[in-house]
């Protein structure tokens, strides 16, 4: 018998939250997917919407470093390659000004090896802990006039408060 009532209880914890997060996050999805429409327009419905985490502060600095980390070895590879031909045409032709551009490649190398990310000005004095996006797994049906049913989940990306729909993505 006891064990029926904790069943039961969190049985009814979990559907409260499904409701809450449908209250909290549906219209705003809702809004966003149907630009200005009504759901009954297109027949749409959420059918599920599951809380999928955060992004932080620190995570967009982490995702902003590694793109600009990714970004500068492509333009290192690539004077590197520059290097590698200018010292083969150097040993063919025996002409000086290969050395010059060899060395000017090699400074622009060095430079670029010890540039650090200079897009992350945004963040200075900010709390890494601070949310920045919550992130909402939602799966929902839609009918356009005239097609049958389609049913899709995405994950929206959220203003922390829920009010505002940044993007999305499709889960695939």
């Amino acid at each position: 018998m006891k064990n029926i009532f904790y069943v039961l209880t969190a049985l009814l914890m979990v559907s409260c939250s499904s409701n809450s997060l449908k209250s909290k996050y549906g219209e705003t999805i809702t809004s966003y997917l149907l630009h200005g429409k009504t759901a009954s327009d297109y027949n749409f419905k959420i059918e599920e919407l599951t809380e999928q985490g955060t992004l932080t502060v620190a995570d967009s600095i982490a995702y902003l470093t590694d793109e600009f980390r990714k970004d500068k070895q492509l333009i290192i590879n690539r004077f590197s390659l520059a290097k590698e031909r200018c010292e083969t045409l150097l040993k063919r032709t025996k002409n000086q000004k290969y050395e010059a551009e060899i060395a000017q490649i090699k400074r622009g190398i060095d430079s670029l090896t010890n540039l650090p990310p200079d897009n992350l000005q945004e963040y200075e004095g900010r709390n890494t802990n601070d949310i920045l996006s919550i992130i909402i797994r939602c799966r929902y049906s839609i009918q356009l006039p005239g097609s049958f049913p389609v049913i899709e989940t995405f994950d929206f990306f959220l203003s922390p408060d829920g009010s505002k729909c940044y993007r999305k993505t499709r889960v695939e």
